[in-house]
């Protein structure tokens, strides 16, 4: 269909209930006994189940995960042996741990705590880190940032979980340069398997249920966490806005810092607008083969009819 039609009504498809809503979709191929439907909460739990679970839907849909009262779904990964997750929060806190710190259960259960939320703070998504790209992270009032994962640490003891501490706002924190779009900085004194990156430029692995790190500064300029994806140099993101304005973007002209930074400006908006949520897309063949090896700085922007 074209970008402006209504679409097909879900119904048409599956039988919801009325106070239900679509959370993720998983395209699976085949249900193979190594992999696992790790899903996370808004009050931070996470619950892993084997993919086999679920290869015998019913008409009317089979329990996937027992929630608290005042609990939601929040998001869906498929993870094998050896990922490692980041649950991302609302307030700009990131926790990085294993897929196999969290065991497996049935579909009936409401797994385990993820992570230690504040108070006030909620869980936005998860993602599967990706020892080879980057988290981009988007806040509500345009601005953003994309830090690299770091390597997936086999066997690594992590440290106990901790909250960074805040510092004085600005772009960057003082002393940290913000590195040119897909530069990467080196951490000499760190092990080599454990990701050539200085501390505060990638993501460490921790226990599951901890604290967590800063992700993002969550200011009055930036305001809240809306979403959190895994990205490449050579994907596309695509910015939706409340009041329907839609902003396809390079990833690789998005500036590439430290966490615990305010990030830099990724959408202009309207006055009273404010991001609603961020979506991955694949960069046509023929546009990539055109893209220089310098960032462009283009962007496409239109509205979305009703």
């Amino acid at each position: 269909m074209s970008r402006t039609s209504a679409g097909r009504a879900i119904a048409n498809v599956l039988s919801l209930k009325p106070e239900e809503k679509i959370t993720s979709v998983i395209p699976v191929r085949r249900f193979e006994d190594n992999l696992h439907l790790l899903m996370a909460t808004r009050l931070g739990l996470v619950k892993k189940t084997g993919l086999q679970e679920y290869s015998r839907p019913k008409s009317g849909g089979i329990i996937g995960i027992s929630l608290e009262e005042g609990d939601t779904l929040i998001d869906v990964v498929l993870t094998r042996p050896g990922d490692e997750v980041i649950l991302s929060t609302r307030r700009g806190m990131a926790i990085r741990f294993a897929e196999s710190d969290a065991r497996a259960m049935g579909r009936n259960t409401k797994g385990v705590k993820g992570i230690n939320l504040q108070e006030g703070d909620e869980v936005v998504n998860m993602v599967v880190a990706d020892p080879e790209g980057f988290l981009l992270t988007v806040c509500e009032k345009g601005y953003g940032k994309r830090t690299p994962f770091g390597a997936n640490i086999a066997g690594e003891e992590p440290p106990e979980a901790e909250a960074e501490t805040e510092e004085p706002e600005g772009e960057e924190r003082e002393g940290e340069a913000a590195a040119e779009p897909g530069a990467v900085e080196a951490e000499g004194a760190e092990d080599e398997e454990a990701g050539k990156y200085r501390g505060n430029m990638r993501y460490r692995k921790q226990r599951r249920g901890g604290k967590g790190l800063r992700d993002i500064r969550t200011s009055d300029r930036n305001g809240p966490v809306v979403g959190a994806i895994s990205v490449r140099e050579e994907d596309d993101i695509m910015l939706i806005t409340s009041q329907g304005m839609v902003n396809r973007t390079h990833v690789n002209e998005i500036r590439v810092v430290g966490r615990n930074t305010q990030g830099v400006r990724v959408m202009g908006l309207n006055e009273g607008d404010k991001i609603a949520s961020i979506a991955k897309i694949a960069r046509e063949d023929d546009e990539a083969a055109e893209i220089p090896d310098v960032p462009t700085t283009g962007t496409e922007e239109f509205k979305v009819d009703d």
